[in-house]
């Protein structure tokens, strides 16, 4: 359960009311009139919630990665974070994106994806070694440079560190899987504290 105080549109200020539209462009309220994930918290600050979004549009719509490196760090962050809405959204569009099911398993039991291709393993080994360690070895970073440029290096921070503020909202508001119209019985991948 939230621990958001849930709103309908006619409770928040005008500016919160003017993100709220704007969210519905490409999130719809659920019947409860609820956005889901960590749009509703987001829109209780309406200036966090403009300068997120335009950052997320960068993230999915211009950056030089491809959609299977994107989706593949965002499951990297939300394992890390322990975020369930995260992991089960991003998870199934990892898949959609071209990412074998060994290596998301293999990112859920926290074990480096041996065998993937080169590109998965750079990122796999830069975003584990940020999180993890909150350095990256020179080794890695040659390798990720060698593999997505210095352009794509910094989409990839770009990307982790999204995702990781992404997986924080969603945690610290206890946001679950049925605000993002999953079943509501369907089991949380990582059990939290209410």
């Amino acid at each position: 359960m939230s621990r958001l105080t849930p709103k309908q549109r006619d409770e928040l200020n005008e500016g919160q009311q003017e993100q709220f539209d704007r969210l519905c462009k490409f999130a719809k309220p659920g019947a409860d009139g609820q956005l889901g994930g960590p749009f509703d918290p987001w829109v209780r600050s309406p200036e966090v919630a403009q300068r997120i979004v335009s950052l997320s549009n960068f993230v999915w719509e211009r950056t030089t990665l491809g959609r299977d490196i994107v989706e593949l760090a965002i499951i990297i962050t939300g394992r890390y974070w322990r975020s369930n809405v995260e992991w089960v959204a991003h998870a199934k569009m990892a898949k959609d994106a071209g990412i074998p099911q060994e290596v998301i398993d293999a990112v859920f039991e926290q074990r480096r994806p041996e065998g993937a291709s080169e590109k998965i393993l750079a990122t796999y080994d830069f975003c584990h070694n940020l999180h993890e360690t909150k350095d990256v070895p020179r080794e890695i970073y040659d390798r990720a440079v060698d593999t997505f440029g210095e352009q794509g290096v910094v989409e990839l921070i770009t990307t982790i560190g999204l995702y990781t503020m992404v997986s924080m909202t969603l945690n610290t508001f206890n946001i679950g899987l049925g605000n993002l119209g999953m079943a509501p019985d369907q089991k949380e991948p990582f059990p939290r504290n209410e």
